[in-house]
């Protein structure tokens, strides 16, 4: 008989140390289970990886959280990181418009009327907003975001358009959205903007202001592994069931040594097509499906280390789709004292517009750091004579597009009724849950309560 079939603690693998993964396997190793993580890469941390330059925090992904991540800062304060990391630094959010960077408010509603672009008619339209997301509301689970999938048949610019005004999109909406999301909104659900707005509490009286964590989020990540029995550059080939019930891991490390592993369960928390790949032994044909129609678009961005010190707050420009300009978001972060730049310099990371990282992502990376520094000094003049260092970040991320939540509330149903017949196989991860690292770690916290919940059965 089986662990899983006697509700003992369970020999759990977890395939994949990005922050879904990691999160997983910490919650399941405070509920008493034998976690193992594997990871092929040689450093935990997924999006969060970055590395330290000069006393800079250089990265990739978009660092800018919300006040109201709860999952994320409950997981920080558990770790023992609160004080240093929360509460986030406030940071001053900007548009560029027409040539100027002006300070805008886009989470209220009265805010948002003031950002230029739409016709002062217009404007008026925005009064629909508060009764929209109270329609939508009982959809808008985040910790579940497959139950919108009845909303899941029209694009973002098309809702945004027949209720607020195309102007709206391009002003207000999109530059609210383009930092973890990207500027490419053609064929985004509605879903996403929804369920982003619903996170970020866009329009209500007290929003979730933005900021940045005190403290490289990767420390989390140190924090987190440091109680896990981890394997990296550790690649995992295939996962079979046994014979008895259970798991078999095939691995092969960084010297290209084979193992196997015997497991009662597996979270696998990497991306759509490696999910595919290691686990095709035991998909369904609706799993396949899934994983195979998955959209995902190239993302490049670009962390400067600066001289000198850019006073006040940490500042987010939001660059408006109207101009023509390489990048569609940056956000300038002065130094502090045990902060992630050092006292007296600045930096910044900057994000290149969907198109053209989908244009360059053969190219070189001095050629791109050139093209992307020509657009940021045209924003930031003189900024060239006080670039000390530079870092060029290539990914891949999920693109939430029209039909990807219908198909995700169908996979869904799929593991459900997998589980029910005791398959002990989850999935983690952002393509999931969400763009953001709120929705990766709650896509962890979500499979680790499933699993829970499947072991009392």
């Amino acid at each position: 008989m089986s662990a899983a079939s006697t509700g003992a603690p369970l020999r759990v693998a977890v395939v994949g140390a990005g922050l879904a993964g990691l999160r997983a396997a910490t919650e399941l190793s405070r509920q008493g289970h034998a976690v193992r993580v594997f990871e092929a890469r040689a450093q935990a941390g997924g999006r969060a990886r970055g590395e330290w330059r000069e006393g800079h925090w250089m990265e990739g992904a978009w660092p800018v959280l919300c006040g109201r991540d709860r999952t994320l800062e409950r997981w920080v304060r558990e770790c023992g990181l609160g004080d240093a990391m929360w509460p986030l630094r406030p940071v001053q959010t900007t548009l560029r418009f027409a040539g100027e960077t002006l300070p805008v408010d886009g989470l209220s509603l009265r805010g948002a009327a003031r950002i230029p672009g739409p016709r002062p008619w217009e404007r008026f339209r925005l009064l629909r907003w508060p009764r929209l997301m109270d329609r939508y509301a009982p959809l808008l689970d985040p910790a579940r975001p497959e139950r919108a999938a009845p909303l899941d048949y029209r694009s973002v610019r098309d809702h945004v358009k027949l209720y607020l005004g195309e102007r709206a999109l391009d002003g207000w909406l999109a530059p609210e959205m383009q930092g973890a999301w990207g500027d490419s909104v053609e064929s985004l659900s509605r879903v996403a903007l929804l369920l982003h707005c619903r996170a970020m509490g866009l329009g209500e009286s007290r929003p979730g202001l933005p900021g940045l964590p005190r403290r490289p989020l990767a420390e989390l990540v140190e924090a987190a592994v440091e109680r896990l029995d981890l394997r990296t550059s550790t690649a995992v080939d295939r996962v079979d069931e046994e014979p008895a019930g259970g798991f078999r891991i095939e691995t092969t490390d960084g010297r290209g040594q084979r193992e196997a592993d015997c497991v009662d369960a597996v979270v696998v928390a990497v991306g759509p097509r490696e999910a595919d790949r290691i686990c095709a032994p035991l998909l369904t044909a609706a799993e396949r499906d899934f994983f195979g129609a998955v959209e995902e678009r190239p993302g490049v961005s670009l962390a400067v280390a600066l001289e000198g010190v850019d006073r006040g707050l940490p500042q987010e420009i939001r660059v408006s789709r109207r101009q023509r300009t390489a990048l569609s978001s940056l956000v300038i972060e002065p130094g502090q004292l045990d902060g992630r730049a050092p006292e007296g310099r600045s930096q910044l990371l900057a994000v290149v517009r969907d198109a053209l990282a989908q244009r360059w992502a053969e190219m070189a990376d001095d050629v791109v750091a050139k093209t992307a520094l020509a657009s940021l000094e045209a924003m930031v003049p003189g900024l060239r004579t006080r670039v000390r260092s530079v870092r060029i970040t290539r990914s891949r991320l999920p693109c939430f597009e029209v039909g990807h939540y219908r198909r995700l509330a169908r996979f869904q149903r799929v593991q459900a009724d997998r589980r029910a017949l005791g398959r002990r196989l989850y999935w983690a991860g952002d393509y999931l849950s969400g763009a953001t690292f709120e929705a990766a770690a709650r896509s962890g916290l979500r499979v680790a309560g499933e699993l829970a919940a499947d072991g009392a059965c």
